[in-house]
């Protein structure tokens, strides 16, 4: 009987002392970060931005402070990253920071690669830029002639983006200028010099198509051609006035 008692003693007291370590650890959590802001050591003097093209440097420091609250024990790439993207639209793909310590504060460098741009996609009144993992950023800045996609649907671009990539590549050896692709979900059209050209809808496109298209093309010494591919084996050219 005494064996439980104790047991039973002992039992009763591990509540009282987890509730006390709680609140403990609760209070340690809240006090922490402001009694830290008050360490010279762990202040963030001077930030330094590297890389950008058309991102503000100033907004990417000023990121970098809402980020870490003046403190560069919080500062993280991944969370960095998130509050630039959050500021910029989307316009940052990866940033990597550096730190320099001292015993009066920590200097910060911060370099930034930005999204590059692979095409404009717009749906309705909406643009986008995409880049070249498929990402989808707004960034006004960018004023480089960019091939245009025309689409039914974002998502559809983004499901089956490897393919849309993988296309544009391919037009692009044969017309670097090129300027506009629509798509459907029923087919892929695009504009290479003064051809127009059909195709079967970007999910269906793959290598063996391209092949069968640059031999087409190749073989065109129309002024104005339209060719409809109707599939790997067939295609129907009419040559334009």
């Amino acid at each position: 009987m005494k064996e439980e008692g104790k047991i039973s003693w002992k039992a009763r007291l591990e509540y009282p002392l987890a509730f006390v370590w709680l609140i403990a650890m609760a209070l340690g959590g809240f006090f922490l970060p402001s009694s830290l802001n008050t360490i010279p050591l762990f202040k963030i003097k001077v930030i330094e931005v590297v890389g950008t093209q058309t991102v503000s440097p100033e907004l990417i420091s000023s990121a970098c402070y809402q980020t870490a609250k003046g403190n560069w024990l919080f500062l993280s790439s991944d969370r960095l990253l998130a509050e630039i993207n959050n500021l910029t639209k989307n316009s940052v793909e990866q940033v990597k920071i550096k730190r320099d310590l001292g015993l009066d504060g920590a200097k910060i460098y911060v370099e930034v690669q930005e999204r590059i741009p692979i095409a404009s996609v717009v749906h309705d009144t909406n643009i986008l830029l995409i880049d070249h993992k498929g990402e989808f950023f707004y960034n006004p800045a960018i004023e480089s002639p960019l091939p245009v996609v025309y689409t039914f649907s974002f998502d559809y671009i983004k499901k089956h983006f490897p393919n849309l990539k993988a296309f544009i590549d391919f037009v692009k050896e044969i017309d670097p200028k090129i300027k506009e692709i629509y798509v459907t979900d029923r087919s892929t059209i695009v504009y290479i010099s003064s051809n127009k050209i059909v195709l079967p809808p970007i999910s269906k496109l793959d290598l063996s198509m391209f092949d069968r298209i640059r031999k087409v093309y190749n073989k065109l010494e129309m002024k104005s051609t339209n060719v409809l591919m109707i599939s790997e084996s067939m295609a129907i050219i009419k040559e334009g006035e």
